[in-house]
């Protein structure tokens, strides 16, 4: 168990999962200050764009094959 633990552990520490790890922190505090009744705030519109701008598209293709 100890040894697949120690395999995993460069996938949880590494840049794209830190990076996702804070992108959802991120995208949970802008939807939980959204009241979800009217227009998603401008901050969190902004976030999203940004967000997806600098998405990876060759990872998720990699992931997907």
């Amino acid at each position: 168990m100890l040894e697949g633990l120690a395999r995993m552990r460069p996938h949880d520490e590494s840049p794209g999962t830190l990076r996702a790890m804070d992108a959802k922190r991120e995208i949970e505090a802008l939807v939980a200050s959204w009241d979800g009744e009217r227009e998603p705030p401008a901050a969190m519109v902004d976030w999203a764009s940004r967000f997806l701008a600098s998405w990876r598209l060759d990872s998720v293709l990699e992931a997907s094959s």
